[in-house]
């Protein structure tokens, strides 16, 4: 599946550089609000910036791309009991991912009067994950634990040691790459813009997760084009 998307959005991209009349950049800036599916209780909030790409196929349709660096994550609070083939434990857990992000999405224009359009967009993106936050405050119920933890009187195994040794090791293997689809709608005067975009993550975040909705993100920005 990560392939398959990889070279959708290549393939959309190239026939872009073709077929383009016309190629604006538009720095963007904007504020997120973040949820993890099934994992976080609230809503977190996060900020996108980068460089929007449009590729004007003709008056009223074209090709939005562009290259972002995003965040999201969640936090935990007596989140229940987890388990893999190492150990059961109960924590609460906060996890921040930074991300590059490239959408491709079609775009559609509508000229509200004569300097003012309006425009709706929607496609996939993916997105590369460059660094990996994650704090959590385990207590291990049971499992055969790799001679790294004290057993203390109450029964439990706490994550973090005398020696500095943690649980960070049960998610080392966090997926770097994601997928998903983006929609948005907006409006342009005068070369600025402002956009309200939801994006759906769909790639695995761990080994043990299945293709499906996993972080829902609103994001609200604003941006100027420049013509090339």
């Amino acid at each position: 599946m990560k392939k398959k998307v990889v070279l959708a959005c290549l393939l959309m991209a190239s026939l872009c550089g073709v077929y383009a009349q016309n190629v604006t950049l538009a720095p963007e800036a904007g504020i997120s609000a973040v949820q993890r599916y099934g994992w976080g209780q609230e809503w977190r909030p996060s900020a996108k910036v980068g460089v929007a790409a449009d590729f004007n196929l003709t008056r009223h349709f074209g090709i939005e791309s562009g290259l972002f660096y995003t965040f999201r994550g969640y936090s935990i609070s007596n989140g229940g009991i987890y388990s893999n083939e190492n150990s059961t434990w109960i924590e609460n857990v906060s996890q921040t991912r930074h991300f590059l992000q490239i959408p491709v999405m079609a775009q559609f224009r509508w000229n509200l009067n004569k300097d003012t359009k309006l425009f709706f967009g929607v496609g996939p993106y993916v997105a590369f994950c460059l660094k990996n936050k994650f704090d959590s405050n385990p207590y291990y119920l049971e499992g055969s634990l790799p001679g790294m933890y004290e057993q203390y009187y109450d029964g439990f195994v706490y994550g973090k040691d005398a020696w500095g040794n943690d649980n960070l090791y049960l998610y080392d293997e966090a997926r770097r790459f994601d997928w998903g689809v983006s929609s948005n709608i907006g409006i342009e005067t005068h070369h600025w813009y402002a956009k309200l975009q939801y994006d759906l993550s769909l790639g695995k975040e761990g080994k043990n997760d299945v293709i499906g909705a996993n972080y829902h993100t609103l994001t609200l920005s604003v941006g100027y084009k420049f013509g090339l």
